[in-house]
């Protein structure tokens, strides 16, 4: 497992309460899972607690296992061990925003080569690593643009380029395809899923979309909703009964 979460819970007091539970959620190395739910129910939320940068309120049990090595994160939260949890995102995770989140005074090659740069990396393999992403996602043209010029669509396969080309071991993506209309969304999620298939990293996306991530072949991960009698939102990631994919090996 790459995942292992076990009574995990963040809560809103905002408007008449919200809470997140996460009761149980396993991803296996290499898998591909799409978190799917009704708009409000936390999707986003549930993302950035597996990607490190939103703490909650309990965790009884949160690993993190990109390698040999296992990462308590739990224990991490509880130390508030920001700095631990910062190094362990750049060297292993890969972010995919929803609005692209590209630096506009960056160049296309620049944007793509930005978290490499950021590791300290070689130079010139850095800049091999994000050609070949970009040629790989149709960008390649675009190398030398700066984000204003480009097209929607074109934005936001930069933005799947930057997560892809430092090849880490997990992805996230809120919403890839949110702003993208159905023919180019189809397009670059079908792409997207195989990229990241072929460099043999763990995917989890959120999407509205139940037909474009059945059609992509991802799992689906359902938050479940239901309202207390004061009219609080209880939001709840339970996959008790899903047996784990096997995993893949290096």
């Amino acid at each position: 497992m790459i995942f292992s979460l076990a009574n995990v819970s963040k809560y809103r007091a905002q408007g008449t309460g919200y809470s997140l539970a996460i009761r149980r959620l396993r991803i296996a190395r290499g898998e591909q899972i799409a978190l799917t739910g009704v708009s409000g129910s936390g999707k986003s939320t549930a993302l950035d607690i597996l990607g490190m940068v939103l703490m909650p309120d309990e965790a009884r049990g949160f690993l993190f296992a990109p390698g040999e090595k296992a990462f308590d994160i739990a224990a991490f939260w509880r130390k508030k061990s920001l700095d631990a949890m910062a190094g362990i995102r750049l060297r292993h995770i890969g972010y995919v925003l929803q609005t692209g989140g590209l630096l506009p005074y960056l160049t296309v090659a620049e944007n793509l080569g930005l978290t490499a740069r950021m590791r300290g990396g070689d130079k010139n393999s850095a800049a091999a690593s994000a050609a070949s992403v970009a040629e790989s996602l149709g960008i390649a043209r675009l190398l030398n643009s700066y984000p204003s010029t480009l097209s929607v669509g074109e934005r936001q396969r930069v933005a799947i380029g930057r997560a892809l080309a430092p090849q880490p071991d997990v992805v996230l993506a809120d919403e890839p395809t949110a702003a993208l209309d159905p023919i180019h969304a189809e397009n670059v999620m079908s792409l997207f899923a195989a990229l990241v298939k072929e460099m043999r990293a763990t995917l989890i996306m959120v999407s509205h979309d139940l037909s474009l991530v059945r059609e992509a072949g991802l799992r689906i991960v359902e938050i479940s909703v239901t309202s207390a009698e004061d009219g609080a939102v209880l939001a709840t990631i339970d996959d008790s009964g899903h047996a784990p994919c096997a995993t893949l090996q290096s």
